[in-house]
């Protein structure tokens, strides 16, 4: 599935979408349905990533645990990153925290994002202060 979503041009967005149930195609939407609250997901994955995904999405917590979920890290550590007024320690089990995020990290970096590692350059604990981070051409991906 490839989707291109243009969040400046593209006021409103109609239309239905089904989804398998997958783990991946439900943490993507669960992240779409923060930027696009309209959107409602049917059939969401019951795999841990979601699960945890689900959690630190709704919870209001400073600090969330998203235990061994490495989808659920990548996708909240670039969220988190964009969540203008937020200030969100994104941390994880002791598996997790010894699972490379560089990367990625870097690459948020590169566009502004106001990261910084609580305990060890390159792996999750982070320490995340969401801002608007601009989005141009050669930052943006399809998925």
């Amino acid at each position: 599935m490839n989707l291109l979503l243009n969040h400046t041009n593209c006021p409103k967005i109609n239309g239905t979408l089904t989804i398998s149930g997958s783990k991946s195609e439900s943490n993507r939407l669960l992240i779409l349905q923060q930027l696009y609250p309209q959107i409602s997901i049917k059939n969401l994955s019951d795999a841990d990533d979601t699960i945890h995904l689900q959690k630190a999405l709704t919870d209001k917590k400073s600090s969330v645990n998203i235990g061994h979920a490495g989808t659920a890290m990548r996708f909240l550590t670039a969220f988190f990153a964009i969540k203008t007024g937020s200030t969100v320690n994104l941390t994880g089990s002791d598996r997790m925290q010894n699972r490379p995020i560089k990367i990625l990290v870097e690459a948020l970096k590169s566009i502004g994002a106001d990261i910084k590692y609580k305990i060890k350059k390159g792996f999750p604990l982070c320490l995340s202060k969401g801002k608007c981070l601009p989005i141009t051409p050669s930052a943006s991906r399809v998925m």
